[in-house]
C-alpha cells in the first residue's frame, strides 16, 4: 500500500512538473514571438519614416541654369525662358551612362523652382523628393505640368507602334499646348521612338554618343549629330550637352540635381506601365 501512496504521489508530482513546464514553455513562446512583433513593427515604421524623411528632406527645389561652354548661335536664357513657361516636347538623346538622366532631373528640378508642377515616370518613388509627383500611366500626368519620361525608346517604342501606350502618347503629344504640357523624353536612339515624339519635338538635347550611334540615328537627328563635335571639348564632351533650338545652339554645361543619387539614375526596373 505504502509503494502505491508512494508510486501515485510521484505521478502527481510529474503531471505537475510536466504541466508547469508547458505553461512556462508557452509563456516563453509567446514572449519571444512577441518581442520579434516588436521589433518587425519598429523596423517597419522606422524603415517608413527614414523613406519620408529621405524624401522631405530635399523639400525645396533649386534652380541651377545652364553656363555656356561654346555657342553657335542665339540666347540660352531665352531657351530656358520658354522651356520653364511655354508647352514644350523636347528630346534628350545620348549614350549609356552619358548623364541623360541626371540632365533630365535638373531641368525637372529648374521647373519646379519657377513653380511648375513637375512629374516623372520611369524612376523610384523613393529616390525622388516631394515635389516631384511619380507616375505609371500617361492619363496620370496633370495638366499644366512638366512631364520626364526616363528610357522613352522602352515605355513608348516605335517597333509597337500601335500599343494602347504608343497611342495614348500620340493623342497626349496633338493636345499638348491645349492641356499646358510639357514632355521631355530621354532615349539612348531617336530611332527607338515612335515617329510622332519626334516630329513634334520643340529642342534636342543631344549628349556624347555611343560609337555608332551616329549612324543608326533617323536621318535629321543624324545629320545634327555629324555637325557637333564633342571631342573639341576640353573633357572630350563628356559633361557636355549640345542645345539644338530655335532660341539656341551650342554647348552646355548643367550641375547635378540637389537630390541627385544612383539609385535615381538606375530605377527604371521599377516601373510598370499598363498597355492592355
Amino acid at each position: 500500500m505504502a509503494k502505491k501512496r508512494k508510486s501515485g504521489i510521484s505521478d502527481i508530482l510529474i503531471w505537475i512538473a510536466m504541466g508547469a513546464f508547458g505553461i512556462l514553455y508557452s509563456l516563453a513562446k509567446l514572449t519571444v514571438q512577441s518581442i520579434f512583433w516588436v521589433i518587425g513593427t519598429s523596423f517597419s515604421k522606422a524603415s517608413k519614416a527614414g523613406n519620408h524623411a529621405a524624401r522631405a528632406k530635399h523639400a525645396g527645389a533649386s534652380y541651377q541654369p545652364f553656363s555656356v561652354e561654346r555657342k553657335s548661335e542665339g540666347d540660352i536664357a531665352e531657351f530656358e525662358s520658354r522651356i520653364s513657361s511655354q508647352s514644350t516636347i523636347g528630346l534628350i538623346l545620348g549614350a549609356r551612362g552619358s548623364g541623360k538622366s541626371a540632365l533630365g532631373m535638373r531641368i525637372l528640378e529648374n521647373m519646379a523652382a519657377k513653380g511648375r508642377k513637375v512629374c516623372a515616370m520611369g524612376f523610384d518613388e523613393s529616390s525622388l523628393p516631394s515635389w516631384i509627383t511619380s507616375v505609371e500611366k500617361v492619363e496620370e500626368i496633370p495638366n499644366g505640368s512638366f512631364v520626364l519620361v526616363d528610357e522613352g525608346g522602352i515605355l513608348f517604342s516605335s517597333r509597337d507602334s500601335q500599343s494602347s501606350g504608343n497611342k495614348l502618347l500620340s493623342s497626349l503629344l496633338l493636345v499638348a499646348r491645349h492641356k499646358d504640357l510639357s514632355v521631355l523624353f530621354i532615349s539612348q536612339n531617336s530611332a527607338n521612338l515612335e515617329i510622332n515624339s519626334i516630329r513634334q519635338a520643340d529642342y534636342l538635347l543631344m549628349r556624347k554618343p555611343s560609337l555608332l550611334q551616329k549612324e543608326f540615328e533617323r536621318k535629321k537627328i543624324g545629320k545634327i549629330y555629324h555637325g557637333v563635335d564633342f571631342s573639341s571639348l576640353p573633357d572630350g564632351g563628356k559633361h557636355s550637352t549640345y542645345i539644338y533650338s530655335d532660341e539656341f545652339r551650342g554647348f552646355a554645361a548643367n550641375g547635378l540635381p540637389s537630390f541627385w543619387s544612383s539609385r535615381a539614375s538606375k530605377s527604371f526596373a521599377q516601373l510598370k506601365l499598363n498597355q492592355k
